[in-house]
């Protein structure tokens, strides 16, 4: 089990709630954490072989306006921790890819990491450098993979992050101008969210 979670704002992120966001993601996972921030008009990638309160801690990124984490219980691949990047794509995700050596088959791009997020990022990778709209890419993934896919991938070069999932282990809420995301509905409960949704078999691009 892992948890990703996210904070989107028109200003700087609301730290408070920030730091609930991540106590409660931590339960689901203390191996290993990310996150990724938005700074100086670039995204920042951190990662620890620790729980996600001690790298929040030691980045703070409080000062940015987007701020996503991932807090990891290892399951498949004991290497190469999340966030994910391949080309200036970015992914955090929750689950496991069953089918991941049958994928990488299919693909004319190489592996270069031994954890099974990484084919997310790859087929997104090849699906654009062919034309592939965004609309069409989350679907496009989880037509390919099986198994379990919670995750938010971001495109700088878009200018967009996408939610999207197949098991429903996703959901958005919001709280006036600010956008959150996380594995468990309660997790946005606890930060007073409204309008909580959950996101399975489609996607949000925000």
């Amino acid at each position: 089990m892992c948890g990703i979670f996210g904070t989107i704002s028109s200003s700087s992120i609301n730290k408070s709630k920030l730091k609930i966001l991540v106590k409660h993601s931590k339960q689901r996972g203390t191996d290993s954490s990310g996150l990724i921030h938005f700074k100086d008009s670039e995204y920042r990638i951190s990662r620890g072989d620790f729980d996600i309160e001690k790298l929040l801690q030691k980045i703070q990124p409080f000062g940015s306006n987007v701020v996503l984490g991932h807090s990891r219980l290892i399951t498949n691949g004991l290497s190469d921790n999340q966030p994910v990047v391949r080309n200036n794509i970015i992914v955090i995700h929750n689950g496991i890819i069953v089918n991941e050596d049958e994928i990488w088959g299919k693909l004319s791009v190489k592996r270069h990491l031994k954890i099974d997020s990484e084919t997310i990022v790859a087929i997104a990778e090849e699906f654009l450098s062919k034309n592939g709209t965004i609309d069409a890419l989350a679907s496009h993934i989880l037509t390919l993979c099986k198994g379990v896919v919670a995750c938010a991938l971001v495109l700088p070069i878009y200018g967009k992050l996408i939610l999207f999932s197949n098991n429903g282990s996703l959901y958005v809420g919001y709280n006036g101008e600010e956008i959150y995301f996380a594995s468990e509905k309660y997790g946005l409960e606890l930060i007073e969210c409204a309008e909580i949704e959950q996101i399975k078999d489609k996607a949000l691009i925000l």
